[in-house]
């Protein structure tokens, strides 16, 4: 397991509203915390219905918080 924090505006799956993997926000929503080797499902995106790690990205990036 291997956390890290990243801000909520850099567009990649962790930040997206389409990934299902968990991503904890801080209390103003600025930053998230992630496991950097758990996997999501991405829902509607680029890569629909694949695992996807929280720092990929694709074109249809959506705003989560």
């Amino acid at each position: 397991m291997s956390k890290t924090s990243i801000p909520t505006t850099m567009h990649n799956c962790a930040t997206c509203r389409r990934w299902t993997g968990t991503a904890i926000p801080n209390a103003f929503c600025s930053w998230v915390e992630i496991d950097v080797h758990e996997t999501g499902k991405c829902m509607g995106g680029t890569y629909h219905m694949c695992s996807m790690y929280p720092m990929q990205s694709c074109s249809k990036w959506e705003a989560r918080w």
